[in-house]
């Protein structure tokens, strides 16, 4: 897991002709002039590997399992090279969740005061405050991560989540984002695809788009073999990576999918499938002497980038 320490402690720096140029900070060891290039168009930022959830699927409920946070005493310097590299975006995300961060929202108004838009990944959790709600609805985009719009589904396999917490945030931002900036916001939905999901996923885009949502995402499901042992103790339910389904099953989850795929596309929203997601469906189908691939009806791109979060 990436360790969250300081400036220095950041990404490699990628810069090719054919995208723009991308500073990842939290990792790896590089120098303050890592942002001095001619020009810096995103900064992935991962701000903790903490977390306010223990979902089924995720390496945080691994009993020894460490988080921690970016150290933030330089902000003041670290927005400043920003600006000298002409940086455009800051997307912040990783493996934790920011807003577990005390005053988290200060650090994205500050990226927006000196002009840096800002995106976020979020977990909408928790009933934000009125400062939290201004921070958000001033972004470029806000990904929420919601496997699901089954209640209680959602409450065993990602755990102190309840559904309504999640759009009551989404409707407030959207309010706010309205009366002080005239547009709505620009919503992303990411789930983590996996067997107990993706039988109601059309469900899942009709309850986004009534919601504003203009991007839906399929994360692919990493799984952790020492999970499923550790909590079958407190009889939580394990996701599965969807490829894992038997022949019937896995053709009525293809079919829901590529519905609701079908679904968001007609109503003009975004729709991103991460690596393995397809690759794992479709092998599955060759075992099963299916050789005609599944698609999704979308082409698979790589994980997701604040570029897409566009709803274009």
């Amino acid at each position: 897991m990436a360790t969250m320490t300081t400036l220095e402690e950041m990404a490699t720096l990628v810069d090719t002709e054919d995208s723009p140029s991308s500073v990842m900070l939290g990792q790896d060891h590089l120098t303050d002039d890592d942002l001095l290039a001619d020009h810096v168009d995103v900064v992935l930022f991962e701000t903790t590997t903490n977390c306010n959830l223990r979902c089924t699927y995720c390496a945080l409920s691994l009993p020894w399992y460490m988080g921690s946070d970016f150290d933030f005493s330089r902000i003041d310097k670290l927005v400043r090279e920003m600006v000298a590299a002409n940086v455009k975006l800051v997307s912040i995300s990783g493996h934790g969740e920011t807003t577990v961060i005390p005053n988290w929202e200060t650090y994205c108004k500050y990226f927006q005061d000196h002009g840096i838009e800002v995106s976020i990944t979020s977990n909408f959790s928790t009933i934000y405050s009125d400062s939290e709600i201004e921070a958000f609805a001033r972004m470029a985009c806000i990904t929420i991560s919601i496997d699901t719009v089954d209640r209680e589904l959602l409450r065993q396999v990602r755990r102190k989540v309840d559904l309504r917490t999640i759009l009551y945030n989404m409707q407030r931002i959207r309010l706010k984002a309205l009366a002080a900036y005239g547009r709505e916001p620009n919503f992303n939905w990411q789930c983590t695809l996996s067997d107990l999901v993706a039988p109601k996923l059309t469900e899942w885009v009709q309850m986004g788009l009534l919601n504003g949502v203009k991007n839906f995402t399929f994360g692919n499901l990493i799984e952790y073999k020492e999970l499923p042992e550790l909590l079958a103790r407190d009889g939580a339910m394990i996701p599965r990576h969807v490829a894992r389904l038997e022949r019937e099953p896995l053709l009525a989850a293809c079919q829901t999918i590529a519905d609701g795929v079908s679904l968001a596309r007609k109503a003009g929203a975004n729709v991103v499938v991460q690596p393995g997601i397809l690759e794992g469906i479709n092998a599955r189908l060759r075992e099963f002497g299916i050789n005609s691939p599944f698609t999704m009806g979308v082409p698979s791109r790589g994980t997701w980038i604040p570029h897409e979060c566009s709803g274009d």
